[in-house]
């Protein structure tokens, strides 16, 4: 069959976005169409024809441009593929979301023509670009799990793929793959890029002293607050983790859609089916990233910085109460004249700290410093920069043992270079943003030349902030699965199920709407402590952004701020941290060819 050349008709009238007036003049299908549910926005595909289970939000439709950001920054392209001089000529890239990944290749690969294809239509809108750019994209819409992929046999040269494996039935995959390779020319080449749905979790020591108190605003970290209706009204210590409730729902919402959670396991079969050539390093672990330090107190008023400054609390309850400058706490400072302290270095010391600049309280690690605390003793208490967590704290209902070694290990068939990266990542002193899980955890394909794909040392580079926007994302794509979440609770109301007295439920909580109630609840008061787990605001100051002031607190809420930070620090200085935090992301990339 002679090779299909590029469509020439004009791509723009076909798209509802590139036109207001066309999309009233055409049925409009479901691809262009969503549902809209307690503040989600979620495709209007019926679960069984597209299970899919992740809303379509700004914020979650934008953490595309997080990892296409990433990818970008280490390999200095969006595709990982080297082609050298011999670049692809008509690329399809499936699942493509906003279309990121098209846009950033259409600039490395002029002479390419792209087509983006989803379920949905969400892409940028063609009229932005610049006419030389659009001219070579088209955007398309179909569900290819009930649908042929509508373009001819042996018409692309590259495929990308994204991102879609948490949307595919595991009974689908040989279908799928089968299609694709149907559409790429002989010699043609695939790269798919997958991650595991990981719900993160945070340890005992951290969110027991939270639920201890009643408060009001925080400034533990900002926006962190919740009011203490949002508290449970159940003793949850016998729990693996104070979020195990929405944990369990998490997981149903894959195992109800016969989706693998775990694609990074589950895929290099199915491809090695229909593909040649497979290049698969192991899994890429990335690491949760340390404890921020607690966010500067507020006090800044008319420029000039005053306010009340806590000693830490007396074994017999009391608390000593002085008043103090600090009018450097919100001072800029040049980022360029400040030194991270070493990891090593404790960050539960109690010995007297300087308030001086937002900037200068950062650390990598949990720290007093913006606290001042003013012991006349240099005492140290003995803990670990990670705040790492125990095993009732941490662990899931269903997380292996391994998932936290992988934390530690490194690939043992990388060679050269890349055996020099890896080892010397593993005894840095500061913590590695990016390890490739274990041979016990993780297979490759590939040897050497799979290891080489991954540009190990810029990602390495990126610092321990990109850590934080890692959690970020893997929290937010929990978050956006919050309606499916609810599906499964409510399936598990009708059926009164039992197991949910193990989390607070009573006999007269089974319906629709006080069982919702209390979804919402578990929700926002995970959102709320993840927030404060992730802290942004820190990543943003250490990138230069200034934090903005705030209401000084009054003078009980500033004893009653102080006495919780201090009871964190105490709960975690009791803790047992000895082992790592497992990863908050855990990706897989997988490239191959089609021989013929």
């Amino acid at each position: 069959m002679a090779t299909s050349q590029p469509r020439t008709t004009p791509r723009h009238p076909r798209l509802s976005c590139s036109s207001s007036s066309a999309s009233q003049r055409t049925p409009r299908g479901k691809e262009h169409q969503f549902i809209y549910t307690n503040g989600s926005k979620l495709h209007a595909y019926d679960r069984d024809k597209a299970p899919y289970p992740s809303s379509f939000d700004r914020d979650v439709v934008e953490l595309q441009c997080l990892d296409n950001a990433m990818i970008e920054a280490s390999k200095g392209s969006a595709s990982f593929i080297d082609f050298k001089n011999n670049t692809p000529k008509r690329c399809l890239d499936i699942g493509t979301g906003l279309g990121m990944w098209v846009l950033s290749s259409a600039k490395t690969w002029p002479d390419a023509t792209f087509v983006g294809l989803d379920m949905v239509n969400i892409q940028v809108p063609l009229q932005v670009l610049e006419p030389e750019t659009a001219e070579r994209i088209e955007w398309v819409h179909t569900n290819i799990l009930r649908n042929k992929l509508p373009f001819d046999d042996d018409e692309f040269d590259h495929v990308h793929i994204q991102c879609l494996a948490l949307g595919i039935p595991e009974n689908k995959w040989h279908t799928v793959f089968e299609e694709i390779r149907r559409v790429m020319k002989p010699g043609a080449t695939i790269e798919i890029l997958e991650e595991d749905a990981i719900f993160p979790v945070l340890p005992r020591w951290y969110t027991d002293p939270l639920r201890a108190r009643a408060r009001g605003p925080s400034t533990l970290y900002p926006g962190a607050a919740q009011p203490y209706s949002s508290y449970p009204a159940f003793d949850t210590s016998h729990l693996a983790h104070e979020h195990e409730f929405l944990e369990t729902l998490y997981h149903d919402v894959w195992a109800n859609r016969f989706i693998n959670p775990t694609p990074s396991s589950c895929i290099p079969g199915y491809f090695g089916a229909f593909f040649d050539r497979v290049l698969a390093p192991p899994v890429l672990n990335f690491s949760t990233p340390p404890l921020a330090p607690f966010a500067p107190l507020p006090g800044v008023v008319g420029g000039v910085a005053s306010q009340t400054l806590v000693r830490a609390s007396s074994s017999n309850g009391s608390s000593d109460v002085s008043h103090g400058s600090v009018s450097s706490l919100l001072t800029p400072l040049n980022m360029e004249s400040v030194q991270d302290p070493p990891l090593s270095h404790s960050p539960t010391s109690t010995q007297p700290t300087s308030a001086g600049s937002v900037k200068d309280s950062i650390s990598p690690s949990h720290s007093v410093a913006s606290l001042r605390f003013e012991h006349d003793n240099h005492s140290t208490v003995h803990g670990h920069e990670n705040g790492n967590v125990n095993g009732n704290g941490r662990a899931a209902p269903t997380r292996r043992d391994s998932e936290a070694k992988s934390v530690r290990s490194t690939a043992s068939q990388a060679s050269g270079n890349s055996n020099a990266a890896l080892n010397g990542a593993k005894t840095s002193r500061r913590p590695s943003v990016m390890l490739f899980a274990s041979s016990e955890e993780s297979t490759s394909l590939g040897g050497g030349d799979a290891i080489d794909l991954i540009p190990f040392d810029t990602m390495q580079s990126q610092g321990e902030h990109s850590q934080f926007m890692h959690l970020y994302r893997a929290v937010t794509f929990v978050l956006s699965t919050k309606e499916a979440m609810w599906e499964e609770l409510a399936a598990r109301v009708a059926a009164r199920d039992p197991d949910l007295t193990r989390f607070g439920w009573r006999e007269e909580d089974y319906d629709e709407r006080t069982s919702r109630a209390r979804f919402e609840i578990a929700v926002d008061q995970y959102q709320s402590d993840m927030r404060g787990r992730i802290s942004l605001w820190h990543s943003l100051v250490k990138n230069g952004w200034e934090l903005p002031p705030r209401d000084p607190l009054t003078k009980a809420e500033l004893v009653e701020e102080m006495r919780l930070r201090e009871a964190i620090l105490e709960s975690q200085r009791l803790a047992n941290t000895s082992e790592p935090e497992p990863p908050c992301r855990k990706v897989r990339l997988i490239v191959g060819v089609k021989e013929s």
